[in-house]
């Protein structure tokens, strides 16, 4: 059995596996890229303070509950 190396390529198979590397490479790269914006976001959004202190604009609308008054208490006969 032979193993076949690179070096037995000719100028026209190299040149095809160096486009068919750097098409997967440059797809590799935009998907770490992808995930590295998408992680950065979500700290970003994660650490806002401002994020926390805002609610829903549903729950801002409605007034808040009051409580409800409590009967006098009644002296015992």
């Amino acid at each position: 059995m032979t193993q076949e190396t690179t070096a037995s390529w000719t100028a026209a198979e190299r040149e095809a596996f160096a486009a068919r590397r750097r098409s997967r490479n440059i797809a590799l790269g935009l998907v770490l890229g992808a995930l590295a914006l998408l992680f950065f976001g979500i700290t970003v959004v994660r650490m806002d303070p401002d994020l926390k202190k805002t609610a829903p604009a549903s729950v801002a609308a409605q007034p808040a509950a009051q409580p409800a008054a409590q009967p006098a208490a009644q002296p015992l006969p």
